[in-house]
């Protein structure tokens, strides 16, 4: 049994759901990566958001019904780069009357209700956030993710690499389309070609299974301190420098078709609107309804100008072994 005393507690009042990853939002591993390398944009005039609340389907008295409203807010203003498309993301949290009854009407007991809530909706609001950053987003409302870069073929902003190739990235794959085992032949391959003077990744994200196939090949270079302890296995891999690193939320098209992705965080960066950053506005009360909501958004998208400093190296079995 292997036991995470951070996350063991036998109560707690921040008692929202976990997030799918099981981490939440600065530990996710390509968000927070990410994050640290954000810009902003500034803002312009007040344009309009359709809101749009389900009913509370365990409301007996009838009053807590579906609501639409709207919400006025500051238009971003967005500049109009060829590189960079804005999405929107917005997530809406309602607390009930018959919540408040039920979980006690004090001030006490209602502000640990409001602040569970906002905690458990920011914390899916950014898990969300995180997978949407592996996907795609191309044509739709979504940011865009990993499967637009390494798409050469499809539109990354506002531009269509179909019809060019100098904004393509690297993408070293199987002849055949199988799965074949991890060696440090591949990853020198995919580290040399995005490599130029001192441009280099900054990381190599995978799988856990590539992440141990990765630790496999290197289990010869391995050596002990001494003969009375033994403490195998290696806590953190770098290849020429760059850390390699493992997210339980990567997608894999196969059990013998997992990928390591080669970031550069200068070259694919997150752009946010400085005044919608997951900004909230203030609760406000459903008129003739039971309930009162909350908003908060979040107004950006990825942006790259030079995709050809990002690679994956993919079709990798991490069951087979060199």
């Amino acid at each position: 049994m292997f036991l995470n005393l951070g996350e063991l507690s036998a109560f707690s009042r921040d008692w929202g759901p976990k997030s799918v990853a099981d981490n939440y939002y600065d530990v996710h591993v390509l968000h927070k990566s990410m994050k640290a390398r954000q810009m902003t944009y500034p803002g312009g005039e007040n344009i309009r958001l359709q809101l749009m609340i389900a009913g509370d389907p365990h409301d007996e008295t009838g009053r807590a019904q579906d609501f639409y409203g709207t919400w006025d807010y500051r238009n971003p203003d967005l500049f109009d780069a060829a590189q960079f498309e804005p999405k929107m993301d917005v997530q809406i949290i309602t607390v009930w009357d018959g919540e408040v009854a039920i979980n006690g009407s004090s001030d006490v007991q209602y502000a640990n209700l409001v602040t569970n809530r906002q905690s458990a909706y920011t914390k899916i609001f950014a898990d969300r956030m995180s997978r949407y950053l592996y996907g795609r987003g191309q044509g739709g409302v979504r940011i865009n993710g990993l499967e637009d870069i390494y798409d050469n073929e499809s539109t990354f902003g506002k531009i269509d690499r179909s019809e060019t190739d100098i904004f393509n990235t690297y993408i070293f794959e199987a002849s055949d389309g199988t799965g074949r085992a991890i060696s440090r032949r591949l990853l020198g391959q995919a580290a040399t070609a995005i490599t130029d003077g001192g441009i280099k990744p900054d990381l190599i994200l995978t799988t856990p299974d590539v992440w141990d196939a990765v630790e496999a090949i290197l289990d010869d270079q391995e050596r002990y301190p001494n003969t009375m302890m033994v403490d195998a296995g290696f806590t953190n891999i770098t290849y020429r420098g760059i850390p390699i690193v493992y997210d339980k939320n990567m997608p894999v098209k196969g059990r013998q078709n997992h990928s390591l992705r080669f970031l550069n965080f200068d070259y694919w960066r997150w752009y946010v609107h400085q005044g919608f950053n997951m900004a909230r506005h203030e609760w406000m009360r459903m008129p003739n309804n039971a309930g009162q909501f909350e908003v908060i958004i979040n107004i950006g998208n990825t942006c790259s100008d030079n995709l050809r400093y990002l690679a994956t190296l993919d079709d990798i079995n991490p069951a087979l072994t060199t």
